[in-house]
């Protein structure tokens, strides 16, 4: 049994796919088993100790808990028979709504969230629930991988009849090298704030621009910051519309 690569668009073995879910799941069960055997044999019982050992079990369920959901997502975006509800959206209510949501995430991390619009009505025939996760993705690694007092600015403008939805952000950058690959499952930046990734958002924000016929581009400096450049090919007519 075979399946197209999300990034490459080569077809893989599906036992490859199959055991890199399995290196996935290795080191989180590997962690919980350790924990819990620890825990049960006494071999760890100070209080501090223990709930040392509570905080890390408890952040591997999480990690595993995100690792299944995506995995499902994923899985069901891939499939033939999964259908985007589509009606008018105004793309300009989805940017407000994802800035609003990110903006209590990073507060903690004094990171300003700069929306940058003419306030113009961007009407796509699209699923706004989609749409919103879409986003969500790229700001959430945004202020992921910004450092703390950084900046991450969504821009939204008309390009030759297109609309265009840029997220910028001033944090470490990716490598040249690294770029063609951070759509790919499982693929993950080596860096403590992506210790947790799944490595499946950004194949799942992809999967669903595909999905709304829209492109996405990537402009990133190491050291300077990353861009992630959205563009729809398509708007609704006013006919569409009413």
């Amino acid at each position: 049994m075979r399946e197209t690569d999300d990034c490459t668009g080569i077809l893989i073995n599906s036992s490859d796919f199959i055991s890199n879910v399995a290196h996935e799941l290795r080191t989180p069960v590997a962690v919980l088993r350790g924990s819990l055997e620890a825990l049960c044999d006494g071999v760890i019982y100070e209080k501090e100790q223990v709930e040392q050992y509570h905080r890390q079990m408890l952040s591997e369920s999480i990690y595993l808990q995100r690792l299944v959901t995506d995995l499902l997502e994923l899985s069901r975006l891939n499939s033939s028979s999964f259908e985007i509800i589509r009606e008018p959206v105004n793309l300009s209510d989805v940017v407000c709504d994802v800035c609003r949501s990110i903006s209590r995430i990073a507060v903690q991390k004094n990171i300003a969230i700069i929306r940058e619009s003419d306030n113009s009505v961007y009407i796509v025939n699209g699923d706004y629930a989609r749409l919103r996760q879409m986003l969500i993705v790229i700001l959430d690694n945004a202020v992921k991988f910004t450092p703390e007092g950084g900046t991450v600015t969504v821009n939204q403008h008309k390009d030759s009849g297109k609309y265009k939805i840029t997220v910028s952000d001033t944090g470490c950058g990716i490598a040249e090298d690294e770029i063609e690959n951070i759509f790919c499952r499982f693929h993950r930046l080596m860096s403590d704030a992506n210790r947790n990734g799944s490595g499946l958002g950004l194949p799942i924000a992809r999967e669903i621009a595909l999905r709304h016929d829209a492109s996405i581009d990537v402009k990133s400096r190491i050291g300077k910051g990353t861009s992630f450049i959205f563009t729809f090919s398509s708007e609704m007519s006013r006919e569409d519309i009413l």
